[in-house]
């Protein structure tokens, strides 16, 4: 099975899931023959998406790489009942020089599923892809960033050296670095997110936003995730390995300081980025009737806010979207456009006191009896959506896993299931729409087991909040859209 992740998340899980064997060499050019007599397949009540492959624009951004193979295999998810797909719009290729844009390839993709009758999920990517498991390509944030980047301190950053290149560090949102129009060091981060989603916006045109272009994925961090770069496997971590706190860049040292008096982030951190949770103190499970570090003193209140400052970044980027519509001078009705936060489903050690891997990421359900990150995301996508009358959905990955996937690994102390329905309450309480993801590319054709456990997780029966908005999976390739493929995918999105 192929580890090309969805998100970094996917990449962990890599280690636990079932594998599928691929379709021995007789049977692949039969497979691969297009399927004429596929039947239409009348959707069920959750739409299926389906993702894109990574490298699909061409190098500058400029057009499409294969569009008549495309074509094809748009045609194919039509009929086997798709809604649509998802495209990652990637700021390293669009945006090669500062407010030097290339869209071409967007807009030709947009008149290619009109005429197919499919629509588009287009994901902001202001992050990197590439130096994880499967990765077919490699796209930098543009040099422009990264080289002001790397000179300022703008990314994060480990105490013992570990640099994220995935992303710029959400304590950068504000600073002035970037070359505009008005010249060197005129634009902040925000700036550049916000000019480059109304750039895309109006090249694509109001012919296309609302009718193709139906949901904006807002990229808030590595592979598009509200979450830090705490795990990366360019950088030696592994599978279950906690990761790092990555919080020593100067501005999330100065931030850290202003807002809650620490000069240093608090000792027991770990040093160790595939160390287990009981090997950091500050993460350790105390014996029976004592007190974890990390429910009491500057652990509690460096974890509490490490996650608010998440939470701002994320609500802030938000309002940086709804304003690019603006910019860009789009008149869309709300309810045609919905914006989408992904969030990494990270299962490993949930089952753990501390959460460790999750706390390292961002997401704090360890502080108190009463911590819980995916409440505390659901009712900021909340505020967010009511505050500008646009519809917010919480993406989550790991759909197709369950908690015994990894009982033959007990270290992982891995748990999806009982996180997916931690993340499914907290979207019910605050009414948020839930959408979801696979963790893994599988083989359509034998994934059953996979469509199963899905269909379980999607709820489509349901009259009420649990009921899954939509569902993406990954990713397009010419196995996708073989001939026992399509059918196993048509029987999925009728069933769903």
């Amino acid at each position: 099975l192929p580890l090309e992740p969805a998100s970094a998340s996917a990449v962990c899980m890599g280690a636990c899931m079932k594998r599928v064997a691929a379709p021995d060499a007789a049977d692949a050019s039969e497979r691969k023959r297009p399927f004429a007599a596929l039947p239409e397949v009348t959707p069920g009540r959750v739409p299926v998406y389906v993702m894109m492959p990574l490298d699909w624009m061409s190098d500058d951004g400029g057009s499409l790489r294969n569009g008549d193979i495309l074509l094809n295999q748009f045609e194919s998810l039509k009929r086997a009942g798709v809604r649509g797909v998802m495209a990652d719009i990637w700021w390293g290729l669009c945006e090669a020089e500062p407010g030097k844009y290339n869209f071409g390839a967007c807009k030709a993709l947009c008149s290619l599923l009109a005429s197919v009758g499919l629509e588009l999920q287009a994901t902001m990517s202001f992050h990197q892809c590439g130096g994880n498991v499967g990765d077919p390509v490699s796209i930098p944030i543009p040099a422009f960033a990264l080289s002001v980047a790397r000179e300022k301190d703008m990314l994060y950053r480990h105490a013992d050296g570990d640099v994220s290149e995935d992303c710029l560090s959400l304590s950068a949102d504000n600073q002035r670095a970037f070359a505009g129009k008005l010249g060197p060091q005129t634009r902040t981060p925000l700036d550049c997110y916000r000019d480059y989603t109304a750039v895309f916006l109006s090249t694509v045109g109001a012919e296309n936003i609302g009718t193709v272009i139906t949901e904006l994925q807002v990229g808030m961090g590595p592979c598009g995730e509200l979450r830090y770069p705490s795990y990366m496997m360019s950088k030696g971590w592994n599978y279950p390995g906690v990761g790092l706190v990555m919080a020593d860049d100067t501005g999330m040292r100065s931030q850290l300081k202003a807002n809650t008096g620490l000069s240093a982030l608090p000792a027991g951190l770990p040093t160790e980025k595939n160390a287990m949770p009981d090997d950091s103190p500050v993460f350790a499970a105390a014996a029976k009737g004592g007190d974890e570090a990390f429910r009491k003193g500057d652990a509690k209140v460096f974890f509490e806010w490490y996650q608010k400052v998440l939470l701002d970044h994320g609500a802030t980027l938000l309002v940086e979207a709804d304003a690019a519509i603006k910019q860009a001078n789009v008149n869309v009705p709300a309810e045609k456009l919905a914006f989408s936060v992904k969030v990494s489903g990270l299962h490993w050690h949930v089952m753990h006191p501390s959460r460790a891997t999750e706390a390292c990421a961002g997401y704090n359900s360890c502080t108190s009896d009463t911590a819980d990150a995916y409440n505390a995301i659901a009712a900021m996508i909340a505020r967010s959506a009511q505050s500008m009358g646009r519809p917010i959905f919480f993406n989550f990955t790991c759909l197709e896993m369950t908690n015994v996937d990894n009982n033959g690994n007990p270290q992982t102390q891995s748990a999806p299931e009982d996180l997916i329905a931690q993340v499914r309450r907290a979207c019910i309480r605050h009414d948020v729409p839930l959408s979801g993801e696979n963790a893994l590319e599988f083989d359509l054709a034998t994934g059953g087991w996979a469509f199963e456990r899905m269909n379980k997780q999607l709820r489509g029966w349901s009259p009420g909040r649990d009921k899954m908005h939509a569902v993406t999976l990954l990713r397009l390739n010419d196995n996708f859209v073989a001939n026992d493929s399509l059918l196993e995918l048509g029987k999925f999105t009728s069933s769903t």
